[in-house]
């Protein structure tokens, strides 16, 4: 009898010390460096909070802010709306002004919050409970009047903990910056561990690039994107930079490079499957000026989720190398058209998206094989 007391006693310890870790993994604290718009103490404690994480520069994020703020006047009485981004206080501000929105902002730069969710692509959502439980995650727009109202009735008259936001100061580099010398000539870089967009740059004296490897090292072996292939998954985000006088000596920059992060290219003859786009009417083509994401009308950006390629301000040509970048199907241009578009285009499949380009936007496309050399890009212990 007192061997099954104490079995009972250490089987009641066990299950109250799982409820306790299943209490404690529950619980998520959003930790911020600076409020851009601070909501006051009040507002703080309503008992549900949402946290949209998005960007200046992602199209979807801000082609739902729309729905959000219906959201938020139809149940901001019981759950404050926060939207949080990883980029500087002036340009987050510059954009809510610019766009005439009042959301509760701030920003985390050392992707906190990213890390912690495990948010691999942005707009992404999140929905606390009084005491910070995750209780709801996804994209902003699957969150309908249907699903807060079920959470507002069972959490909205709750007492809020006061800590679910914490502020604190994080380091903004993403990454230590490693300086390489080669025989006649030395270049810096650093990697990033999430998606940054691509840019190329000339200051003092330098060439900057910063964005993904393959479109990185395109720019520097002077070849397309799609002939640059990865293997073992190695591709990363970098900024790498060096003198631009040596500028017609990239390739060997790039080499220098990609040995000191650890990585090699083997030069194979490959065929590759290419998709020529030449438009036939463009009267369903969007206009610049429906949208505007971007602050210059000459620059072009792009979003991709897992169904949509959105992209800001492009050219069919600049579609085409975008295309061929975000998708597994290698595209080309080969019309005349340097005016720039708004493209919303369905990328789940191959059938939505050669359907997407045929009748709806009116492209022919003609299919063609080529030989061409391509550099495949992997471990130097592999």
């Amino acid at each position: 009898m007192l061997k099954k007391d104490l079995f009972l006693k250490k089987l009641t310890f066990l299950n109250f010390l799982i409820l306790f870790l299943i209490v404690i993994e529950s619980y998520s604290q959003i930790k911020i460096n600076h409020w851009i718009h601070q909501p006051d103490e009040e507002t703080l404690q309503k008992p549900l909070i949402y946290i949209d994480f998005w960007a200046t520069w992602c199209a979807p994020c801000i082609s739902s802010m729309p729905h959000t703020k219906a959201l938020e006047n139809r149940f901001g009485d019981k759950v404050l709306f926060v939207f949080i981004s990883d980029e500087p206080e002036n340009k987050i501000r510059n954009f809510m002004n610019q766009k005439k929105y009042d959301f509760y902002t701030a920003n985390d730069t050392a992707h906190y919050n990213y890390d912690y969710f495990n948010i691999k692509s942005i707009p992404f959502a999140v929905l606390l409970n009084h005491n910070g439980k995750l209780i709801w995650q996804g994209k902003p727009w699957e969150l309908n009047d249907q699903k807060l109202k079920k959470f507002i009735a069972l959490y909205g008259q709750k007492k809020a903990k006061s800590d679910r936001i914490k502020l604190q100061e994080q380091a903004t580099d993403f990454g230590e910056e490693k300086y390489v010398s080669g025989n006649k000539f030395a270049l810096k870089y650093k990697t990033f561990d999430y998606d940054i967009p691509y840019k190329q740059t000339f200051k003092a004296g330098q060439i900057i690039y910063q964005g993904n490897l393959k479109r990185i090292l395109a720019k520097m072996l002077q070849v397309e994107p799609y002939q640059i292939l990865f293997q073992n998954d190695v591709e990363q985000y970098y900024e790498v930079k060096f003198d631009a006088q040596f500028e017609d000596r990239q390739a060997k920059v790039a080499e220098l490079f990609l040995s000191s992060a650890g990585l090699k290219w083997e030069i194979v003859d490959k065929a590759i499957e290419i998709y020529s786009l030449k438009e036939q009417d463009t009267s369903n083509w969007l206009s610049q000026d429906l949208y505007q994401y971007t602050d210059s009308p000459q620059q072009s950006l792009s979003m991709m989720d897992d169904y949509f390629l959105t992209i800001d301000n492009a050219s069919p040509g600049q579609l085409a190398r975008i295309m061929s970048e975000k998708t597994p199907w290698i595209f080309v241009y080969e019309g005349q058209n340097n005016n720039v578009y708004d493209w919303n285009i369905q990328i789940d499949t191959f059938d939505h998206l050669f359907n997407n380009l045929i009748s709806d936007l009116d492209f022919n496309i003609r299919q063609t094989t080529k030989i061409l050399p391509v550099y495949m890009i992997r471990k130097k212990n592999d």
